[in-house]
């Protein structure tokens, strides 16, 4: 069964995300939060709706009031109603996320370097750009 692309991709995204939560350093949040806080720092500021999260994680609205819930309970992000659309809630990263962020990052610099072991530059390039196509390919609508 190996030998079939998308079930060992698969099999690295479980297992990565095991060694994530299990990794020294890691803050107190699940793989899916981590993509939330992620794509918001992407944003550099800007301003990301609930709407726009659903569409880069490819998830429904309930789960991303539920990410969003928690990561504010944890205080890693707030959230508010849209000044001029009161129906759009916008998600930011607070001042302690960025307290936090430097442990957060080492954590995940060190599960790249792990998973990534063993690969010169130009191949962790090459691999990323293959990655890349693979979810575009899988990221156009039917």
């Amino acid at each position: 069964m190996r030998d079939h692309t998308g079930f060992l991709m698969k099999m690295i995204v479980d297992r990565a995300e095991t060694l994530f939560t299990q990794m020294e350093g890691t803050p107190d949040i699940t793989p899916a939060q981590c993509r939330v806080l992620l794509y918001l720092e992407s944003r550099q500021g800007e301003a990301a709706s609930q709407r726009d999260i659903e569409h880069h994680m490819c998830v429904s609205h309930t789960t991303v009031k539920g990410l969003l819930r928690r990561l504010e309970d944890k205080g890693l992000v707030r959230t508010a109603f849209d000044s001029e659309d009161g129906r759009v809630k916008h998600a930011y990263l607070t001042p302690y996320y960025h307290e936090r962020h430097a442990a957060a990052q080492g954590a995940i610099d060190r599960l790249e370097a792990r998973l990534l072991g063993g690969f010169c530059a130009a191949e962790k390039k090459q691999l990323a750009s293959m990655l890349e196509r693979v979810f575009n390919n899988i990221s156009q609508t039917f």
